[in-house]
């Protein structure tokens, strides 16, 4: 399935700095520690429409044996170049790298693409031993705004949606929820007002990088406490396909 972003959106969603704004350290957070439970350090992942290569540096220099692949020709941020393929299509890797890759990672992806389902399955099929996929999506359709159509986004998700994909590929779920409750009533709020957002992000400049550090850990606090039912502005959830036997 071919869906990327212009490099015009790339250059306004991921400008350089982007890696120290607080959504972007709080969702590294959460994927570090995801990982470490899925895979104790010992998986081989792969993101899948990594864009510019910010998760996948965070995530590598944490010490994950990771590398991300691209559709668009973009270029990779600095520190990423030797880790992102970019303007290659996933299941078009030579067969012997992708039999290396047990864990998948689609992050931010499924809500640009019209059929999921057919996507996913594709990818499953292309990676034999693919073992844990790991997806983060927007959610909750009550704070769809300009940028969700800005973006490209077909929809946003709910956990259900999630459920009921993962039930439709005979995927278990390990676990699931939803995370960012803090923007979730802002946004709600300017939803109801009909308030547009600022389609462009701006990165935190020097003197405003522990504020957003301030924000990241209220975050990871948050979803340390807060019970994964309860809604916020994306949600995540973690999948084993029926070859998860066979990879440890």
């Amino acid at each position: 399935m071919k869906t990327t972003f212009s490099n015009h959106l790339y250059d306004m969603c991921y400008p350089p700095g982007i890696e120290y704004h607080w959504w972007t350290l709080a969702r590294n957070r959460l994927l570090a520690n995801i990982l470490r439970s899925e895979s104790g350090g010992t998986g081989v992942f792969l993101e899948v429409g990594c864009g510019k290569g910010v998760v996948v540096k965070s995530l590598k220099d944490c010490g994950f044996n990771i590398h991300g692949v691209e559709l668009a020709n973009v270029e990779p941020m600095e520190g990423a170049q030797l880790l992102v393929d970019s303007g290659t299509d996933a299941c078009e890797w030579a067969i012997e790298r992708r039999s290396q890759i047990t864990g998948l990672l689609l992050l931010d992806v499924l809500e640009h693409l019209p059929e999921p389902e057919e996507f996913l399955k594709q990818l499953e099929s292309s990676f034999p031993k693919l073992a844990v996929i790991i997806i983060t999506v927007p959610t909750c359709q009550e704070i769809w705004s300009n940028y969700d159509s800005f973006c490209g986004h077909y929809r946003r998700y709910t956990l259900g949606m999630l459920d009921e994909l993962a039930t439709q590929l005979k995927w278990k779920t390990k676990s699931a929820g939803y995370f960012f409750r803090f923007p979730y009533l802002p946004m709600r709020l300017m939803s109801l007002l009909g308030v547009d957002r600022n389609t462009q992000i701006n990165p935190p400049t020097k003197m405003m990088r522990p504020l957003h550090r301030l924000v990241s850990a209220a975050c990871q606090l948050e979803q340390a406490l807060v019970p994964g039912r309860i809604r916020g502005s994306s949600a995540y959830g973690v999948y084993y396909t029926d070859r998860v036997g066979q990879t440890q």
